[in-house]
């Protein structure tokens, strides 16, 4: 940042910096590809210790010997590993056609709530209209029991005696009928003349709406038109005309056990009748559409419910007989493994009264092999709930890590819980090895499968394929390497197990790996290291491996060392570059020797002339890796080291260089990308990366002209050569010796 002061303002100058710098990236990175106890298939995860590997993909088995690759590569003091699980695919192309299963079983509750009996619905839409003194019958199992429908008009009767004198007209009175004009008074007005109760009767039914005038004996009587407790008639003005007729003006009402019997029963009116008549025992049921359905309190196959034929009125309900059912269990959780496997085989659900003592609340227990491996207390069926089980078993991060359930659905949320006592084993896990071949492992770009679901997986440097030992798993994995990752990837092969030092050469030949590529290593023979799991693999102290895992973490151990991924995983010392921790030996002697064959020199001389590297043992019983060759005597860096070392450079340096990508294409900006790298790499021979350490003599990078001709920058090409002096490493010692003459030669002198 430059300031200037100009015209008494400070102006502030910005410039990016001339040299961008470029970051190292990390070089043991570690790919392992094979058959797991469980996990995720054809989705590599990240681990980054053996405890997240055994959440993740389960244990040792004796089908997998990626767990025990990824013991030894941890143990080394490997940091990340990827691990990819496979199996028998139908089709390559797509990872959904794997033949894994898993397993599952399904709870089930105590029982779906039983059933009353019901008739129901009916075909009539309420209001229902009656006649007084109607009724239904019902039978619900202890005979006939009648509900009956009443309603009586309200009414009163004058007290005149007829005849009476002429009327002159004009006389009235005020008369309210309940119902009638919203029960507002009306008015009854003499037309004159009228001398007796039939001319009375005449008047007055002339005039009123809501009711009607009789004759009552010898007076006259009004009535309502409805029948029912909503009726009622009275005189509320009496004026000149009741003061003759003698009217009582007290209010009459309507009896009954309805408002309105002939207008229309209302279903709550049947309800409360139906019910009180049965004493409470069924139960009337309004639907939406205003019919009406009838059941019993009572639930069960035992309870019944008939409208009996001698009913004046039944709703359009039938008259046949309707039974309960009794509760039965019902499908209410699956259980399912978290991952496919015949892991989950192993596997009992049981379930228990909750913790809580809530009785809605449950616990469950996921039992492997009779061990309580994981406990959820107080879980819920109600999805509304904290405690909603899928929620807490499903949980990515606290849930199981050996099952995921799945509710049901059942409803009321009141009958889901699943039985107390439920001790149900899960069935049907299948890990898809039947018929898995190379192809499997090799896998598809397409799927991605096999080695292929590695290509999201950019920072991989180290590929292995733990226990896998065909020519076709072998080339696939170099091609990998070499072709598909551009070759930032190594790999570790395994030889083929007891094999002795002939065998391995005829495999390395026979298989066309010699020269093949210098992406990838081999190393013979199989390593012993203790018996980590005694009731997987037995009582020995010891169990054979193949070597990859624990070479991996021997290289990512040494990788932490500063300029370690420049060294040869190789001796014994001085820093222990290539002693495997934990190893305690090889494999037997394939012919019976008591030591193996590898410890022979002319045994190791042998397959090193085949750039095999053997297993050796130093005189007080450090066990170690004594050889140092990719497959490829003819690559340019044909050792373990040298190769490893230049492919963290250039991923290094592709990746820190990617901020020249959109820039001008011109000599300026060569010039910084060839400074950029000259920085790296003299931080890099510093740390001992190449044979010397004057740069002028350890390295060079070439951005000239030369090398970017016009018609390159005008394609978008920028050209950098890079020269490396790598260290080569010691394969003998030669040691001179002769007679000391000196004493001799200073006497003849003399």
């Amino acid at each position: 940042m430059a300031a200037e002061l100009i015209a008494s303002k400070v102006v502030i100058l910005e410039e990016e910096p001339s040299i961008p710098t470029i970051a190292a990236l990390p070089s043991a990175v570690t790919l392992c590809l094979g058959i797991t106890e469980r996990g995720v298939i054809a989705d590599p995860q990240l681990l980054t210790s053996f405890e997240e590997y055994q959440r993740s993909f389960g244990g040792f088995t004796l089908d997998s010997e990626v767990c025990v690759a990824a013991y030894g590569f941890f143990r080394q003091g490997g940091t990340f590993m990827w691990v990819s699980r496979t199996c028998h695919f139908t089709d390559l192309t797509d990872p959904n056609t794997a033949t894994a299963a898993k397993a599952s079983v399904m709870l089930q509750n105590t029982g779906s709530l039983a059933t009353p009996a019901s008739v129901g619905p009916g075909t009539e839409v309420g209001p229902f209209p009656m006649s007084d003194g109607d009724h239904i019958d019902i039978d619900i199992g202890a005979g006939p029991v009648v509900s009956t429908f009443n309603g009586a008009a309200a009414d009163i009767t004058d007290t005149v005696v007829y005849p009476i004198g002429p009327l002159a007209g004009g006389e009235t009175m005020g008369i309210t009928i309940d119902g009638a004009f919203g029960d507002q008074e009306q008015t009854i007005t003499a037309v004159g003349g009228e001398t007796t109760a039939a001319n009375m009767i005449d008047l007055i039914n002339s005039q009123i709406v809501g009711g009607r005038a009789v004759l009552s004996g010898a007076n006259v009587q009004v009535v309502t038109d409805v029948k029912g407790t909503s009726a009622g008639v009275q005189i509320t003005t009496s004026g000149t005309l009741n003061a003759i007729l003698l009217f009582p003006t007290a209010k009459d009402s309507g009896t009954g056990n309805v408002a309105d019997i002939e207008g229309g029963v209302t279903g709550p009116e049947v309800e409360a009748i139906v019910e009180a008549a049965l004493a409470a025992a069924v139960d009337v049921i309004i639907n939406g559409t205003g019919t009406l359905t009838i059941e019993t309190v009572a639930t069960g196959v035992a309870a019944e419910i008939q409208v009996e034929v001698t009913s004046t009125v039944d709703f359009g309900l039938d008259n046949l007989l309707h039974n309960g059912t009794d509760a039965t269990p019902a499908n209410t959780l699956l259980c399912e493994g978290k991952t496919p496997g015949s892991y989950a085989d192993n596997i009992t659900i049981v379930i228990a009264a909750a913790t809580n003592a809530v009785s809605a609340n449950f616990n469950l227990q996921v039992v492997l092999s009779g061990v309580v491996k994981e406990t959820f207390t107080n879980l819920s069926m109600d999805d509304s709930s904290t405690s909603y089980v899928e929620t807490i078993i499903n949980d990515v991060n606290l849930g199981s890590r050996l099952i995921a359930v799945t509710d049901q659905g059942l409803t009321p949320v009141s009958i889901k819980r699943p039985a107390d006592g439920t001790s149900a084993a899960m069935t049907g896990g299948d890990d898809g090895l039947v018929g898995i071949t190379d192809a499997d492992y090799v896998g598809n770009v397409a799927g991605p499968t096999g080695l292929y679901t590695f290509d999201r997986v950019q920072t991989g440097r180290i590929l292995i394929v733990p226990g896998l030992y065909t020519e076709v798993v072998h080339k696939g994995m170099l091609d990998y390497a070499e072709i598909d990752r551009n070759g930032s990837l190594f790999c570790f092969l395994d030889c083929p197990p007891q094999n002795t030092k002939t065998q391995v050469v005829a495999y390395l030949t026979g298989a066309g790996l010699l020269e093949y590529s210098e992406f990838g290593t081999i190393h013979w023979p199989w390593i012993t290291v203790g018996n980590p799991q005694p009731a997987v693999y037995g009582t020995d102290d010891n169990i054979t491996v193949p070597p990859s895992g624990w070479l991996a973490g021997k290289c990512a151990a040494n990788d932490q060392r500063l300029g370690g991924v420049y060294e040869q995983p190789a001796g014994y010392g001085p820093g222990g570059w290539g002693v495997i921790r934990g190893m305690t030996g090889v494999e037997d002697d394939p012919q019976g020797q008591t030591d193996h064959e590898c410890l022979d020199e002319k045994a190791r001389d042998y397959v090193q002339s085949y750039r095999i590297n053997p297993m050796n043992r130093t005189a007080q019983g450090l066990w170690y890796v004594d050889g140092h060759y990719t497959l490829k005597s003819t690559g340019n860096f044909p050792s373990i080291g040298e190769r490893r070392g230049v492919i963290f450079i250039a991923t290094s340096l592709q990746e820190g260089l990617a901020i020249f990508k959109h820039r001008f294409n011109n000599r300026t900006n060569r010039q910084r990308a060839r400074r950029s790298i000259r920085t790296f790499l003299i931080a890099e021979m510093n740390k001992g990366a190449f044979r010397s350490t004057n740069p002028a003599d350890a390295f060079f990078v070439d951005a000239s002209d030369a090398l970017n001709p016009v018609m390159n920058e005008f394609a978008g090409i920028m050209t950098i050569r890079i020269g490396l002096a790598t260290n080569k490493p010691t394969q003998w010692i030669i040691l001179l010796i002769t007679q000391d003459t000196r004493a001799l030669e200073e006497s003849l002198a003399a």
